[in-house]
């Protein structure tokens, strides 16, 4: 009877040592991108609502410190082509550049929860900024990817940048799954503060060269919720 208490101990002593082993300890990193489309059609995006990779940081087994961060950029070129005599087939180009920046760092404070589940709530300071640019050769850009030919007509637009910084509290759990690796849902309420800068319009034709300069579009503030990713999966290391 008591050597199988005592094998029964050792087991619980075990299983409850291997529970322990599954979440991360002081020291740990851990990194995670989110779950969409749903169970019959998943797909795998960066974390945080602009495709953010995030980090945390465990300098104790119930505090984290977490940086996210994005950065992403496009370049489109369109041709477009004279329609009429003497132009007829002539080209010219319009070409988009823009790019995007985000931010942010932040810190958990995690809870007990039991051996898999580790709830917590959190900070983060949010910064941002967005680029972009026209530029036109022997082109008039008349949209998105839009444009007529102009013979001898060359344009620069520098679109208003813009700033943005943000404060946001959140609420999340981390469910481990196996050893270091959980699946994970956050939701967050906070505020944004947006600023658009100064643009500027360069324009040269029959060799003449004029510029155009645009004082700033003005700010905005937004306060609202905002479910941060449906579901995450990551692990630490």
């Amino acid at each position: 009877m008591k050597k199988g208490l005592l094998i029964a101990g050792l087991a619980l002593f075990g299983a409850a040592a291997q529970a322990q082993d599954l979440k991360p300890v002081a020291g740990d990193v851990t990194t995670e991108f989110g779950l969409t489309g749903g169970i019959n059609a998943t797909n795998f995006n960066l974390n945080d609502n602009a495709g953010m990779l995030r980090f945390r940081y465990f300098q104790k087994e119930n505090l984290a410190f977490r940086l996210g961060f994005n950065v992403s950029s496009n370049n489109d070129k369109t041709n477009v082509y004279g329609t009429t005599a003497p132009f007829l087939g002539n080209k010219g180009t319009i070409t988009e550049t823009g790019t995007n920046v985000m931010i942010n760092l932040g810190v958990e404070k995690h809870f007990a929860g039991t051996a898999r589940l580790s709830p917590y709530v959190g900070a983060d300071l949010i910064f941002g900024s967005r680029t972009g640019k026209i530029e036109t050769e022997n082109a008039l850009a008349t949209g998105a990817g839009k444009g007529t030919y102009v013979n001898d007509f060359f344009s620069e637009n520098k679109l208003a940048s813009t700033t943005s910084i943000g404060l946001r509290g959140v609420i999340g759990a981390d469910y481990y799954i196996a050893k270091r690796l959980f699946l994970g849902a956050e939701a967050g309420f906070g505020f944004a503060y947006e600023k658009d800068g100064k643009s500027e319009i360069t324009t040269t034709t029959g060799g003449v060269t004029t510029t155009e300069k645009h004082k700033s579009a003005g700010s905005n503030t937004t306060i609202k919720p905002s479910v941060i990713t449906g579901v995450r999966i990551g692990f630490a290391f």
